[in-house]
């Protein structure tokens, strides 16, 4: 992910990355609302957080995170609003970001 990305939604959007050996098991969810395509396209999985809320949950191999950003603003740009991975800015529309959790493949589990 790029460092525009990462500066302007850290905190933001809760992303956490895990290494695949640190991630707790969570009873996958299917996936829903208006990111679901995305997170099809990565093959993730749609846990629900602790306050029950998905988070959208996938692992970064074959070039998985920018995919996934690459959807998403096409997700916004169909709402009207700004690719936020371009502009750098948080949405302010009814769009908003997902929760999102990429995680990042470990050494032997690369592909």
């Amino acid at each position: 992910m790029g460092s525009k990305f990462q500066a302007a939604f850290s905190a933001a959007l809760a992303l956490t990355i895990f290494s695949a050996g640190g991630t707790q098991s969570a009873a996958a969810q299917q996936c829903t609302g208006p990111f679901a395509s995305c997170a099809n396209e990565v093959s993730a999985t749609c846990p629900l957080n602790r306050s029950g809320e998905p988070r959208i949950t996938f692992v970064d191999r074959a070039s998985n995170a920018m995919r996934f950003e690459k959807c998403v603003g096409r997700v916004f740009a169909a709402a009207g609003q700004p690719d936020p991975y371009k502009t750098g800015a948080m949405p302010s529309g009814d769009l908003q970001m997902p929760a999102l959790d990429v995680i990042q493949p470990t050494d032997g589990n690369k592909d």
